[in-house]
């Protein structure tokens, strides 16, 4: 089984966690979404023959909160791959992940061999961002939501609701939501700004011209499927778009077997081992 080696990579007065596992071949640079860790890409990284480099955003996991101002993370992202001679790779990002793998393949095409996004924001309006990061709501879920995600049962209840169609949150994830619901307070909100800016200004354009592969949900409340579908038309009209039934705006949490498979066609990477929860426990 390949080993995650956990690190923290320092850059000026900013710091940037991030896990990585070995490989052969070019890397696979994962980026998670709002709410979230690195340490939610480890049992895909450790299923790829490919080595990984998986980021925690600014304000989540180990990272130090990093502004609101896109041009910045994308600059910090850009500063870490200098940093670690990341020169050739593929980027992988999930939602607000999404949008930084997006920002950061059109500031350095030179760099990305193809870009994967899934339930990608940044190519449409999302109605949750601007009714979440409102002033008001945002000051009452900061001050109510770490006191209630103590509960497993409330914080079961928002994913279903928001996040997924239908699915029960995976234990893992219920863990680390749990365990970091104060410390990602801040990058939670810095993180709902950046999600409204970009849901105002969608990207327009791309120098990007590489391949880029969309994975989306049919019932994604979050990131919805037909505005995103138009943006992405918009931005990449040659992208290659895979649209699944019955799932919402976490594949990789619904339907973990089928987000591995998807990675590994699209990353030309070979799945070494099965893709394993915690505690060896298979998925599927």
């Amino acid at each position: 089984m390949s080993r995650t080696v956990q690190e923290e990579l320092v850059l000026g007065r900013k710091r940037l966690g991030l896990r990585r596992t070995p490989g052969r071949g070019k890397p696979v640079v994962m980026l998670h979404g709002l709410m979230d860790s690195s340490e939610s890409w480890d049992p895909f990284a450790r299923s790829l023959s490919r080595p990984t480099f998986a980021f925690d955003l600014p304000g989540f996991g180990e990272s130090s909160v990093a502004g609101e101002d896109f041009d910045e993370w994308l600059e910090l992202f850009e500063r870490a791959f200098d940093a670690l001679g990341i020169e050739d790779c593929f980027l992988l990002g999930h939602s607000l992940g999404g949008a930084v793998a997006t920002g950061i393949a059109a500031d350095r095409p030179d760099l990305t061999k193809g870009l994967l996004l899934i339930a990608p924001a940044g190519f449409g309006r999302l109605p949750l961002a601007h009714i979440i990061g409102r002033p008001e709501i945002e000051f009452l879920l900061g001050r109510t939501a770490p006191g209630a995600m103590r509960f497993k049962p409330v914080v079961q209840i928002a994913y279903r609701s928001l996040f997924s169609h239908g699915h029960e949150i995976s234990e893992p994830l219920m863990k680390r939501l749990i365990e970091q619901r104060i410390t990602m307070i801040p990058g939670i909100r810095q993180g709902l700004h950046i999600l409204r800016k970009l849901s105002h200004e969608p990207f327009s354009e791309s120098p990007f011209e590489g391949p880029v592969h969309v994975l989306l949900g049919e019932y994604d409340h979050m990131v919805p499927k037909g505005r995103t579908l138009k943006g992405i038309g918009r931005v990449f009209p040659d992208a290659d778009e895979t649209v699944l039934e019955d799932i919402g705006h976490h594949p990789q949490e619904e339907c973990p077997d089928i987000t591995l498979r998807w990675i590994a066609q699209h990353t030309d990477s070979k799945v070494t081992e099965p893709l394993m929860l915690e505690h060896g426990v298979p998925f599927g």
